[in-house]
């Protein structure tokens, strides 16, 4: 490891330390969400390579795992604590991330939104009231959804579904549906466009 990068990874893990306390202090108040929430919404602020190494220590104590060489970029959020992240993963700035398997290789556009699931709010079918519907009225259903490796996401894209190895996904699409590896997709609803390596595609 190079001088400049354990003293990026120090300065990091200073900035993170208040993060880390006030996520630790509000999880009574809050709960585990909604302290997640708002623990990820402060540290994406941080700018410059100091937020990139605040995030990066900060996610790797909050996150279930983050592999190495991780690049958390500015105004990057992240929902839940399950997520996994493997190695050399690249998040592009004001990137949203749920309940999301991310596999080693794995680049994401700015902008780029990986959903948990298809159905987070469903209506409950027994709610047995004619008023108008409300919070109440729902029930949450999530899903973790997998990004396979070496996969690319264009900016924009919104991931409800897994996405295979070596799929590409291209800027703007909304996934609904499994992505096969080393598919390319594109267009509202993802529609196939060709495979990984076919000059063709998204031409």
């Amino acid at each position: 490891m190079s001088l400049a990068k354990t003293i990026g990874g120090a300065s990091g893990t200073l900035r993170a330390l208040p993060h880390l306390a006030l996520y630790a202090l509000s999880r009574p108040v809050l709960g585990p969400e909604h302290a997640m929430m708002a623990a990820s919404e402060r540290i994406a602020r941080l700018p410059g390579y100091t937020g990139l190494y605040a995030r990066r220590a900060f996610y790797r104590r909050i996150l279930e795992h983050v592999g190495n060489d991780v690049h958390f970029g500015f105004m990057s959020l992240f929902s839940k604590s399950g997520a996994r992240i493997g190695d050399r993963v690249y998040v592009g700035r004001f990137c949203t991330v749920g309940w999301a398997k991310i596999g080693d290789d794995v680049r994401l556009a700015d902008g780029v939104q990986i959903l948990s699931g298809r159905h987070q709010h469903l209506p409950k079918r027994d709610a047995g009231s004619d008023d108008e519907a409300s919070k109440d009225d729902e029930q949450v259903y999530f899903e973790q959804v997998s990004i396979g490796d070496g996969a690319w996401l264009g900016a924009g894209a919104i991931v409800m579904a897994d996405v295979g190895n070596g799929a590409i996904i291209g800027a703007g699409a909304v996934v609904t549906k499994p992505v096969a590896p080393g598919a390319r997709m594109a267009g509202v609803p993802a529609r196939a466009m060709g495979r990984a390596g076919d000059a063709r595609a998204f031409t």
